[in-house]
């Protein structure tokens, strides 16, 4: 047992050293760079949690126990953190508004609370705490409680607004795998799989009681996270949208709400669809495995606003869809011409200017619901018969 203690310390530390590692990186970063601050305050207080547990599990922490009230007040941080971070990251903001403050009302709150019934009470108090299922004031009891509901509340927002920034990309480009989303999935999935565990621990704490240590599953959860994201921190990629002559609260708004108050006319948009369809059909852009809006755009002479409208509106389909599915059709008739199957189906793809094979199959799946392999052998049994 008092080995599976140490080594549990021994993860705790190394979490917590990592942590302030990832803050100095993030500090340092130019890239996405008042997102990254956001996010190394976060790492800090990572690292100082971590930290406290160690003193905690060590039995040091009854020296300043005043760190265990500073620490629990800490998640109420880390919600309202990593969701700006995401936000700042996917919209590219480089002020911080003055209505983001809001978010960190629970927290100061907490420390107004401290002041009244945790920083300044007798040793006896702090002692108590330390022995599992002790009694404590109900306000006391209630403020731990609020925890994991502020973690469920900023993970549904954060969740949802990374779900927004990945359906917004496609109104701005036609291939989106080098557009490395990964770091930012990792770190949403990671910070949601925390989480669950907090909620997890005091759901064993309910159950079992404090004697089983639930808590624990908390910290070496962060320290595991921390290992895991550290490589992915330093490849954090920036991604700009294309579509950025809309006011930003309308970026923030769906297709509908966006173009609401338009002032594009009928005529204006038809005639911009005429040109698109004839510009798509006779120059085929859709060949340039990078297109992107702003590319298309200057080619039917529109600004990208007026073009992501019309493709959204008028044609009703994003940017990325309405580009494959040119593609797709490009395929179609290639593998109709390469009778004697010379290029393999994965060459064809690239032909079309699809860039990877995992876009190009589930493009195609998508537009004729079977791969590329099922319709050149479809083609070829037509021919023969």
């Amino acid at each position: 047992m008092f080995q599976f203690k140490q080594i549990i310390l021994y993860i705790l530390i190394i979490g917590a050293a990592q942590a302030l590692q990832l803050m100095v990186v993030l500090f340092r970063k130019k890239e996405n760079h008042l997102a990254n601050r956001i996010l190394a305050l976060s790492m800090l207080l990572f690292s100082l949690d971590l930290v406290v547990i160690v003193l905690f599990a060590s039995g040091e922490i009854i020296k300043v126990p005043q760190l265990m009230a500073i620490s629990n007040t800490f998640p109420f941080v880390y919600g309202p953190n990593i969701f700006l971070y995401v936000i700042l990251l996917t919209r590219n903001e480089k002020t911080f508004k003055h209505s983001y403050y809001l978010h960190y009302i629970p927290f100061v709150l907490t420390q107004i609370y401290g002041l009244f019934f945790f920083y300044f009470q007798p040793q006896s108090f702090y002692e108590n705490l330390l022995i599992p299922d002790s009694v404590v004031p109900w306000h006391f009891a209630l403020v731990g409680n609020l925890i994991p509901v502020s973690g469920v509340i900023y993970t549904v927002l954060t969740i949802r607004e990374s779900v927004k920034f990945n359906n917004r990309i496609k109104d701005s480009y036609s291939n989106i795998d080098k557009i490395n989303l990964r770091w930012l999935s990792y770190f949403v999935i990671g910070t949601a799989v925390i989480w669950l565990i907090v909620i997890l621990a005091y759901t064993l704490n309910f159950i079992y009681g404090e004697e089983l240590r639930a808590n624990i599953l908390i910290y070496v959860g962060m320290a595991v996270f921390l290992f895991l994201i550290g490589y992915k921190s330093l490849r954090q990629p920036e991604v700009v949208l294309i579509v950025s002559e809309q006011p930003a609260e309308k970026i923030q708004n769906n297709k509908d709400s966006s173009y609401k108050k338009s002032g594009l006319s009928d005529e204006f948009a038809k005639n911009a669809v005429n040109k698109l369809n004839e510009i798509m059909e006779r120059e085929k852009p859709y060949l340039k495995s990078e297109l992107n809006l702003s590319d298309l755009a200057s080619m039917v002479n529109v600004s990208t606003h007026n073009l992501s409208e019309i493709i959204n509106t008028r044609i009703n389909k994003k940017f990325y869809d309405f580009i494959n599915e040119f593609r797709v059709e490009e395929v179609k008739q290639l593998i109709e011409k390469d009778a004697d199957k010379k290029m393999s189906i994965l060459a064809i793809g690239y032909e079309a200017g699809f860039s990877s094979k995992s876009a190009f199959y589930s493009a195609f799946k998508k537009v004729t619901g079977i791969t590329p392999a099922q319709y050149r052998n479809d083609t070829r049994k037509e021919k023969v018969a």
